[in-house]
């Protein structure tokens, strides 16, 4: 039996480096923590709803309270809910979207 001689493949000195970075983190150290003290802490989320509708409103947010804003804000979405939820009837005879979506 004669035995062969198979070529070696080139060793590499060091392994190659690999840094594992979690999904929607940036390399950014500043950012990292932001976003980490964001994903702990969702009353930041909610302050910035507040932000967002002070800055909509104008002058008009000028004189309401952080709990008068909040309470506009749970009512609009009340009203969009409502609303989206009569569209859907209306468009697929008498069931919304979230029904025709479960029923199959």
């Amino acid at each position: 039996m004669q035995t062969l001689e198979l070529p070696l493949f080139p060793i590499q000195q060091s392994p190659p480096e690999f840094t594992i970075q979690p999904k929607g983190l940036s390399s950014n150290p500043q950012a990292s923590i932001e976003q980490a003290l964001n994903a702990i802490f969702p009353q930041q989320a909610e302050e910035n709803k507040i932000s967002k509708t002070r800055r909509n409103l104008g002058e008009t947010a000028k004189t309401l309270s952080d709990e008068q804003i909040e309470c506009i804000n749970a009512e609009f979405q009340f009203l969009i809910d409502t609303w989206l939820d009569e569209y859907e009837k209306d468009v697929f005879e008498g069931m919304t979207l979230k029904e025709i979506i479960n029923e199959k």
